[in-house]
């Protein structure tokens, strides 16, 4: 996962957690469209400041997510966040850019959780391919959000939902769903295929 620079939580917060992000996404509704029990192990990959991760850990009071994130800085501010929160179900990893760490999470887990991060990963298909197909079982749900590339910022690599099914594929899995959104986003849930 490469991408701009996050050395200053502070900064990305303002912009990733702050109420504008209603307006453009619904989170409610992903996260209502992928919590089908409060139970479930759920991984957030490229958490960034948390905002997902702490829908999920409240959506999953019997569950646990771990949030997974690259850049140091957002660690961090991810380790504080879940303190101030009360985050008790959630477990924070540093991973690396080319490198998921699934194996670091205690059990099996039920669904992978690509919010809006996608466009980060410079080659997608031996990334999901090599480095988390072989770490995630078969009922793995992996789902990925994002934006339609027309709606995207100019910063921002653009990644349509076509093109993600067809390098998600082209990695072995298989489209098992995809859910509606707000004309401009796409939620695309996908499972190994074989």
């Amino acid at each position: 996962m490469t991408g701009p620079s996050y050395k200053n939580a502070s900064v990305c917060s303002m912009i990733l957690d702050g109420p504008q992000r209603y307006q453009w996404q619904d989170p409610d509704k992903i996260i209502a469209t992928l919590i089908t029990s409060p139970d479930l192990s759920v991984a957030d990959l490229g958490a960034g400041t948390g905002f997902f991760t702490s829908l999920l850990s409240k959506a999953l009071p019997e569950g646990k997510v771990a949030a997974l994130e690259p850049e140091a800085a957002l660690v961090e501010w991810l380790k504080k966040r879940k303190a101030e929160e009360g985050l008790s179900n959630v477990d924070v990893f540093a991973i690396g850019h080319d490198k998921p760490s699934l194996e670091l999470i205690d059990g099996d887990i039920d669904l992978l959780f690509v919010g809006y991060t996608y466009f980060h990963f410079d080659d997608p298909v031996p990334y999901f391919r090599e480095k988390v197909g072989p770490l995630i079982q078969n009922t793995t749900k992996i789902a990925i959000a994002d934006v339609e590339p027309e709606f995207a910022g100019a910063m921002r690599k653009k990644v349509s939902s076509a093109q993600v099914i067809e390098e998600m594929k082209e990695a072995g899995f298989k489209l098992e769903a995809a859910p509606g959104l707000a004309e401009n986003q796409y939620l695309l849930i996908f499972r190994k295929d074989g």
